[in-house]
């Protein structure tokens, strides 16, 4: 089992990628601390990973507040020796022309999506992974961290605040043996996505067909993802924004997919 006995902490774990990943991190053999705003969700998670065999304990906080990400960090260290692998999966989404964003609306995304990315791992290295000189940091960003989205000028500067956090991490702290990375899911059918679909059917109905292996990510195939960067078979990856997108970046035309539409 590649996380035999390590501490993994996986933040908005309560459902789509991150419930998955921390089911995957526990069945390698890791403890697993579920963060997510909802307490009861946090405790069904964690009661999951119990029944499957794994284990798991709950950390219910707000990462966009300061003091709930340090008193969550506190708490994990007292019942374990350090932290190896920190997993910055919680983020909100919202769909909206940009001029009618309000103030309140552009903080909310930013405050979660990017400062709470930045609080959890200015907390986890400091306290615990600078120290020991080890540790493995995986920010979940977005392929719209990479490109534009309609509609989502708030989501897409976050996430775009997130590949670049990634990388002046990365330069910052390869130095203490802390490796910094980020995955960049195109779209999966999480519930974040699921709500934008039904304000927009035919959009992501379009948007879907446009992906080269024509069809949407799993959570499982983030999953996987984030433990490969996670394990030792990534020791020296370092600064890398991981596309899982089906090849959507690659497809940069704005043309649709054909298939043998090439006359002989």
């Amino acid at each position: 089992m590649r996380f035999k006995d390590q501490v993994v902490i996986v933040t908005g774990a309560a459902k789509g990628i991150g419930l998955h990943a921390a089911q995957l991190f526990a069945d390698e053999g890791a403890t697993v601390a579920i963060n997510d705003l909802d307490a009861n969700a946090v405790a069904e998670a964690v009661n999951g990973i119990r029944d499957r065999g794994g284990r798991a304990l709950g950390i219910p906080g707000d990462v966009s507040k300061i003091d709930d990400v340090q008193a969550n960090v506190r708490s994990v260290l007292e019942q374990a020796d350090g932290i190896d692998v920190l997993v910055n999966n919680a983020g909100v989404f919202s769909l909206d022309p940009a001029r009618r964003v309000t103030p309140d609306a552009w903080r909310r995304v930013m405050s979660v999506n990017l400062d709470g990315v930045f609080y959890w791992a200015q907390a986890v290295a400091v306290a615990s992974m600078i120290p020991r000189r080890r540790g493995s940091i995986i920010n979940i960003a977005s392929i719209a961290g990479l490109a534009g989205v309609p509609d989502a000028a708030s989501y897409v500067a976050s996430k775009h605040g997130v590949v670049g956090l990634t990388k002046a991490l990365a330069v910052e702290w390869g130095q203490h043996n802390v490796r910094v990375n980020a995955v960049c899911p195109g779209l999966t059918w999480t519930d974040m996505p699921s709500a934008a679909k039904l304000q927009n059917p035919r959009m992501y109905e379009e948007r879907e067909r446009r992906i080269p292996l024509g069809r949407a990510a799993t959570t499982f195939d983030q999953a996987r993802a984030i433990l490969y960067l996670a394990s030792s078979d990534a020791d020296s990856v370092h600064g890398l924004i991981m596309n899982v997108d089906g090849g959507n970046l690659a497809m940069s035309s704005g043309s649709s997919v054909s298939i043998d539409n090439i006359a002989a």
